[in-house]
């Protein structure tokens, strides 16, 4: 699984590579809590912890008179008998739920039962609340979602059905993902899930399920013995569900067996689960948390109501999308309560945005714990009754780690370099520490512990079948997924370990231009390279500056753009034409503050995480943090930042080439998205050490960059013989040098009047034809597949079997899919 690619960018082979990963993020990241303070922290979030809560007090009655129900087998309501009185309904007889025996010798027995017994507590909840004296319209949160562009439909969206949530059996059925995630696995299948719908029958089976409907999804198995392969699924169900559905914070699963029932809570840092509930034993408790499923609204199921219609749009329904932010006032640091006079004012200016959901500049997509982060085209609305729009806008959202400097903070700083988007606005939106201080120290129980693996299993199967959960320290020291540093704890009963938390914070920013990924040739993006590396020289210069003895340097823009204003460029014209590199940026190490709060001194903070994506990262970061975590740490410097351009464009070049798997170029491409970091660091170090000469044979759109990564290859590896870094103003010459280069070749080849059409240029292995004249600037000296001691050379440079690396890692298996 690619999982830091640009956007559309997808390896061919996913499933064998996401479990490792998934296995190793959710290890020390699930904690358990008892399940009445998680009932109450995660079921009920808008209950005052400590209080009475009188929802809670309704929904425990309701569950005794359900489970007495259950036990007496009769109802006075027709649509209730008719499901108790069903052959797979199960009942409440002798402290067991009949149907639901511990000693099933195949889970698929257990499917029926327990959605039949779902359907029937939803359905008593409904006719319950509906035949009270004072009725409760549960449905009254999920309205049918209408078009904001037709004005206030408030008369014609109550004669509408609203939006229905039913469980369904889905262990056949195919589950859906929208176009733009193309590449997602597409084998996952939930046993059960609450779905939302507007008229499929639940006793039907669904030929087919899309994720954007799922609103809780449940895994059966016939016990508990193998709960990390249980928790695992359950966290890629949570993935696809968070991909999926933009407009969603966090999300709840459900794990059953015969006799014991788990929920969860996850979010963009770790998950809480329940302690085991016994079913039997604790037949009305159980009957609560499924009852309360069915009846929680949009934002308690963790939709983020600042979406038009969160939650409530289904798959096959194609409405507009806004988004409204808030301003906020922007802070350096946000791991804190805002004092008084950061708060938001009662005037604070808010913005109306029409947002094209269809195709996103950016989307990041990562692990089950990281930023999440997503990037729009937005037309700001200036007259919402006459739907008239006004300028076109960036809108970026991203959990980012709340200890880090804010991302609002930096642009704030670089609001005169011209290659950083000018702020319009930003919002903090939400922090996770919100839901995990509702959690009560004393409720929490520990990390959530699995079976032991096999012995004779081999590491790789091991990770492969999800068996283990452990207690104590990951043994890897940075986790495979994009934008998250070493894994930590969320909480822990001694209080030792600080948790990590996330800040959901959405920028408005100004320009909106092309991905680099985008641009029409290579010319462009040496211009777009240029400008980056000048940018970021600025962006050295501006730096966040902290107290401590070395400044934090941080730069985690996420955007640097090309614009007409450097000295010697040709002056570019700011239209949304113009390409700009967009892609998950690069944070330093250094040190920054923290407040505990108005009162509170700032207390100085180290910060020695690596984050960014790891085949961007510059390669002496990477071999530090994977090989030497505990030695001193390798200063962030802004050589690292240029170093990082390099790896884009290698990236770019490899993606855009598309090459067949039995390419050269495949196999460094596949190295460089392997889960596997140790791969993605035995490849990196190849590419500028033996097999640097194989840069020249880069093709497709952009292989006009490859006389400059060659030349870049070269210098960085004489600069680590020599074991000094490379010197950002040498390598902005040589882009310059090349750029210049190749503007020139492109204006003689405009200019001759007698310049024949070129024949299509040939990929090694595939061919490829190009409409615009601009992209025939060269042609290739061979464009026959390699000889056979090109392909000796290759082997022996970047991919023997017989060679280890410096790092004693086989790089053949690194190149293979």
């Amino acid at each position: 699984m690619a999982a830091w690619t640009l956007q559309g960018a997808r390896t061919r082979k996913l499933k064998p590579f996401l479990d490792p990963q998934v296995i190793e993020e959710v290890a020390n990241n699930v904690v358990e809590v008892k399940a009445e303070a998680f009932v109450r922290a995660f079921l009920y979030p808008s209950s005052r912890l400590g209080e009475e809560e009188p929802l809670m007090q309704r929904d425990l009655e309701l569950a005794a008179a359900c489970h007495d129900m259950l036990k007496q087998k009769v109802s006075k309501d027709d649509a209730l008998t008719a499901i108790l009185t069903s052959p797979s309904c199960p009942q409440y007889s002798k402290a067991v739920f009949t149907l639901l025996d511990p000693n099933v010798m195949d889970e698929e027995d257990l499917y029926t039962p327990f959605r039949t017994l779902f359907t029937f507590i939803n359905a008593f909840y409904r006719i319950s609340f509906a035949n009270r004296s004072l009725p409760h319209d549960i449905d009254a949160a999920w309205p049918a979602a209408f078009d904001p562009k037709a004005g206030d439909l408030e008369d014609t969206r109550t004669l509408t059905e609203p939006v229905l949530r039913n469980f369904f059996d889905t262990r056949k059925s195919t589950l859906k993902f929208s176009p733009r995630l193309k590449g997602e696995p597409a084998h996952l299948k939930p046993d059960l899930v609450l779905m939302a719908h507007r008229d499929k029958d639940p006793n039907t089976k669904q030929p087919s399920v899309h994720w954007k409907d799922v609103r809780v999804p449940i895994e059966i198995k016939r016990n508990f013995k193998r709960e990390g392969k249980i928790v695992s699924q359950l966290a890629l169900y949570v993935h696809a569900m968070l991909m999926e559905q933009f407009d969603r914070n966090f999300a709840l699963t459900v794990s059953l067996s015969a006799t014991q029932c788990r929920l969860f809570h996850w979010d963009s840092v770790g998950c809480h689960a329940t302690e085991p509930i016994n079913i039997h034993d604790d037949p009305i408790l159980f009957i609560r948390c499924i009852a309360r499923l069915a009846m929680m609204t949009p934002a308690e199921l963790g939709y983020d109501e600042r979406f038009s219609n969160a939650g409530r749009i289904l798959s096959d329904e194609k409405l507009t999308t806004t988004l409204t932010v808030h301003e906020s006032p922007v802070r350096q640091y946000l791991d804190r309560e805002p004092s008084p006079d950061e708060r938001p004012l009662e005037t604070a200016t808010s913005m109306l945005l029409e947002l094209d959901t269809e195709n996103f500049l950016f989307e990041s997509r990562g692990g089950i714990f990281h930023q999440y982060t997503r990037v729009w085209r937005g037309k700001e609305i200036s007259d919402v009754k006459i739907w008239e729009t006004g300028p076109t806008r960036v809108v970026k959202q991203s959990w980012a780690e709340d200890f880090r400097p804010s991302e609002g903070y930096l642009y704030k700083l670089t609001n005169n370099i011209p290659t950083v988007c000018s702020l319009v606005l930003m919002e903090e939106c939400d922090h996770t520490w919100e839901y995990h201080n509702r959690v009560a120290e004393q409720d929490v129980i520990g990390y959530l512990k699995a079976a032991e693996p096999k012995p004779d299993l081999q590491p790789a199967v091991r990770q492969l079948e999800g068996d283990l959960l452990t207690l104590g320290p990951n043994p890897r020291q940075f986790a495979n997924i994009a934008n998250r540093g070493s894994p930590t704890p969320l909480n822990t009963s001694s209080g030792q370990v600080e948790s990590p938390e996330r800040v959901l914070l959405r920028f408005v920013l100004e320009e909106e231009y092309r991905p680099l990924h985008k641009a029409n040739n290579s010319s462009e993006v040496l211009k777009a390279t240029v400008q980056w590396i000048e940018g970021l020289i600025a962006l050295d210069a501006v730096g966040p500056e902290t107290n401590a003895p070395t400044p934090a340097k941080i730069i985690d823009l996420g955007f640097a753009h090309l614009k007409e204003v450097q000295s010697g460029d040709e002056p570019l014209s700011r239209t949304p034409e113009t390409p700009s590199v967009c892609q998950e940026a690069f944070s330093s190490k250094g040190r920054t503050l923290t407040s505990g709060g108005d009162s509170t001194p700032p207390i100085l903070r180290d910060d020695h995480s690596l984050t960014g994506t790891p085949p961007f990262v510059a390669l002496d970061l990477m071999e530090q943090h994977q090989y030497s975590p505990t030695s001193s740490f390798v200063e962030h410097g802004l050589h690292h930042d240029v170093e990082s351009v390099f790896w884009v464009l290698i990236y770019l070049c490899h993606v855009k080439a598309d090459p067949e798997p039995a390419d050269p170029m495949g196999s460094i491409l596949r190295g460089l998205t392997s889960p596997d970091i140790d791969f993605v660091i035995s490849t990196m170090s190849s590419i500028v050490g033996r097999g640097r000469k194989f840069l020249t044979e880069i093709v497709g759109p952009f292989y006009g960059l490859r006389d400059f990564l060659k030349d870049f290859a070269d210098y960085h590896h004489a600069c680590s013989e020599r074991e000094e870094p490379i010197d950002v103003f040498k390598v902005l010459a040589m882009a310059i040098e090349h750029r210049d280069k190749l503007a020139k070749r492109e204006k003689e080849y405009a200019s001759s009047a007698t310049v024949q059409q070129l024949p299509p240029m040939t990929t090694l292995g595939s061919t490829a034809t190009f409409d615009s004249p601009k992209r025939k600037l060269f042609t290739l000296k061979d464009s026959s597949r390699p000889s056979e001691r090109e392909e000796e050379l290759f082997e022996e440079g970047v991919s023997t079997s017989k060679k280890k690396t410096k790092h004693d890692t086989s790089v053949n298996s690194l190149m293979q899919t």
